[in-house]
């Protein structure tokens, strides 16, 4: 799923940004995966984003884009997304927003529903010593094409 030009841009300077600021070299292999997160609306595999930018840079290999997104991940510029085909789905866009799950055809979109955002409500530790930092809400629903 592509995304207008004008947002892909921005999308790919807020990316391109994170990095900076985090100490992070902008290698070639780290440009092209941040390239091909920044054109996409959906949530992409890392398989996904392999096949999409192995012909963009000759011989990058699987496991160097697997490497690129735990880094993104690591520094908080991408998100790694759980869902319940236990597929590791990547979004470049940090900000608090939930995810929607087909369970047909496995297609993940974003949920701006301000009535999930929890930040009130949520503790702050659980009763077995967990110190909460965050939270997602994922769903699991049909989407309009599979219910056609």
């Amino acid at each position: 799923m592509d995304c207008p030009l004008a947002f892909k841009k921005e999308k790919l300077r807020h990316l391109e940004d994170g990095c900076r600021q985090n100490g992070l070299a902008m290698t070639v292999q780290r440009r092209v995966v941040l390239d091909a997160l920044a054109e996409r609306t959906d949530h992409p595999s890392a398989d996904q984003l392999y096949d999409a930018v192995r012909g963009r840079l000759r011989g990058i290999s699987r496991t160097t884009v697997y490497r690129v997104l735990e880094t993104l991940v690591g520094i908080g510029v991408v998100q790694k997304i759980s869902n319940p085909e236990s597929k590791a789905r990547y979004d470049a866009n940090t900000v608090r927003h939930h995810h929607i799950h087909c369970i047909r055809c496995e297609k993940i979109e974003d949920m701006h529903t301000p009535a999930l955002h929890l930040a009130q409500q949520v503790p702050i530790a659980t009763e077995s010593g967990f110190t909460i930092v965050d939270y997602s809400i994922n769903f699991s629903g049909i989407c309009p094409d599979c219910r056609s």
